[in-house]
């Protein structure tokens, strides 16, 4: 057996390369620690440069940098060592979707669940099917393929779910299990709700489930039964929220990373439901509600879901970062010269995508394009996307490509772009939000399924309908007329934020009482064992006397 030094523990220590990687990813990997994790990862390289096991890691940190390029070829190398290192191709796939090579992704990802029948695997190539397709019925196709073989039949193994207080009036305990309770979109949602939540009758319990920063510690101050449950198995998982006696178990994560979604295949409360951090169907059984508003997910599309959509009136609310200096001035006044900002995530930024966005810049000869990815580092940035933006089209002497920023700094682009760009089909949530409270106007596109049609949905209820495209063409001609209209973009900066204080996104006060009452209602619904009510418009007090006449 071979050995090495054992990183991030004790480095006079010899165990095996299994042992080190454990250790790197104990001490590193799991707190998101990934420049470090890479560096030692490196160290055990050079000792052993021939260990397919030791490039995988490599891949794998470099996929968790957001540095697609460099986890492509350690990837390839764990392969070219050895080609029967399945999940090596599996996290090839990803990096594929990352760039943009979706349809490659997607024939990949199908060969190795053929070779690599894990749960991971399964789930990855339901994501990315999912968000490559613009049909409903895939994104639900896919999602059963993953629940039907390694959800659902846990729930049947699972040990009896025993209640004992089933009284209406109950004061409901309420679990948060997720992995994102730090400088993450979901976060700026919850910190409202969690401020809110009427402690009288409401018990708030959070399973954290991933790595912690001071956001959290902003959260777990709002929360007085905070639980880590990191090291904690998914059964050992299933024994705590059971003994918590948890009448209401929310899912913030869906299949994204730490997400414990075995433990609620396990039916580990009476009610369980899903909620932000992912808007596709779940496909599994015992995920019995998913939180959604009309505008954003109608009622029609509940054939496309495998949970039950629970209607609030608005889809989340919005806590804004507590810095985020406001520039009232448009940039293009200072400059002479407008400037336009796509901040989203890499993978969503599709090669048609990029081709629009060369239409605009092409109509508009002056225009500046800021083009800022989720790579952690500034030269994987300009690695993975400048020859995508060449073979675009795009100018390369007008687009800048920016590495993922600071939250502080990334909240001060307002000082240096005009009008954010949206993406197609999959649009953004919370950097569109973020975008809108720092005075930018944003060009959106319209279309049908929720995940696709976030962004416009926050214009609408916002009242900036007109910034709504519903095809390529009218993209092109909102951004050319933005560009072109200094009074609008100067009196949208100046008024952004009492507006959005005024909407809906921001009263969290009547925002947390509508998710409180369907939490309410979920519950009488579980008690007559229906899913019938799934609105707000249920006289709550009438159905909890008559529940109480009900035998249990």
């Amino acid at each position: 057996m071979t050995t090495v030094a054992a990183p991030g523990v004790d480095l006079d220590a010899k165990v095996s390369v299994e042992q080190a990687l454990l250790a790197i990813d104990v001490n590193f990997q799991q707190k998101n620690l990934f420049g470090e994790a890479l560096a030692q990862l490196m160290l055990l390289a050079k000792d052993d440069v021939t260990n397919a096991k030791i490039w995988l890691h490599v891949g794998n940190a470099y996929a968790r940098m957001a540095n697609w390029s460099a986890a492509m070829a350690s990837l390839d190398t764990a392969l070219a060592l050895d080609p029967e290192m399945h999940q090596a191709n599996m996290l090839k796939a990803l990096a594929l979707f990352s760039l943009g090579q979706r349809e490659d992704a997607c024939v990949l990802i199908d060969q190795v669940v053929k070779r690599l029948p894990t749960s991971v695997a399964w789930m990855m190539r339901a994501y990315i099917h999912s968000h490559t397709s613009r049909s409903p019925e895939r994104a639900l196709q896919v999602a059963y393929d993953w629940g039907r073989r390694f959800a659902d039949p846990l729930g049947r193994k699972s040990t009896r779910l025993v209640i004992k207080d089933r009284s209406p009036r109950k004061r409901i305990k309420i679990g948060y299990v997720t992995a994102d309770f730090r400088e993450h979109a979901v976060a700026f949602f919850m910190l409202p709700v969690l401020k809110f939540h009427d402690r009288e009758n409401y018990e708030v319990h959070v399973y954290c489930n991933g790595a912690q920063d001071h956001l959290t510690t902003q959260i777990k101050e709002l929360v007085c039964n905070w639980n880590d449950v990191m090291p904690l198995s998914d059964e050992d998982l299933l024994k705590k929220i059971r003994a918590d006696g948890i009448d209401v178990l929310v899912d913030l994560s869906g299949y994204t990373h730490g997400q414990r979604l075995k433990v609620f295949a396990r039916r580990a409360a009476p009610v369980q439901v899903t909620w932000i951090g992912y808007m596709q169907p779940l496909g599994m059984k015992a995920m019995d509600y998913r939180l959604v508003a009309p505008e954003l997910v109608s009622p029609a599309m509940a054939p496309y879901y495998s949970e039950a959509l629970f209607q609030l009136r608005a889809s989340a609310c919005y806590a804004p970062p507590t810095y985020a200096p406001l520039c009232e001035i448009p940039p293009m006044v200072r400059n002479g010269y407008p400037t336009l900002i796509s901040p989203n995530n890499s993978a969503k930024i599709t090669d048609e995508m990029l081709m629009l966005w060369a239409r605009i810049l092409h109509e508009r000869t002056d225009a500046q394009l800021i083009i800022m990815v989720k790579e952690l580092d500034a030269e994987a940035a300009r690695t993975d996307m400048l020859p995508r933006v060449e073979a675009a089209g795009l100018p390369l002497d007008r687009v800048s490509v920016l590495h993922q920023q600071p939250l502080q700094q990334f909240m001060e682009i307002g000082h240096i772009a005009d009008v954010m760009l949206d993406t197609a089909p999959i649009s953004g949530g919370t950097t569109a939000l973020h975008s809108l409270w720092m005075g930018m106007p944003i060009v959106t596109m319209d279309a049908e399924r929720g995940v696709d049609a976030s962004c416009a949905y926050l214009l609408r209820e916002l009242g900036f309908d007109a910034d709504i495209a519903q095809d390529e063409n009218e993209y092109v001609q909102i951004a050319l007329r933005l560009m072109a209209d200094t009074e609008r973009l100067s009196t949208q900066r100046q008024n952004i934020r009492a507006h959005m204080r005024a909407s809906v996104f921001m009263n969290y006060a009547k925002y947390v009482a509508d998710v409180e009452k369907s939490f309410r209602i979920m519950w009488l619904n579980w008690l007559r064992g229906d899913k019938r009510d799934l609105s707000l418009d249920v006289d709550v007090d009438a159905e909890m006397a008559l529940s109480e006449g009900r035998a249990p």
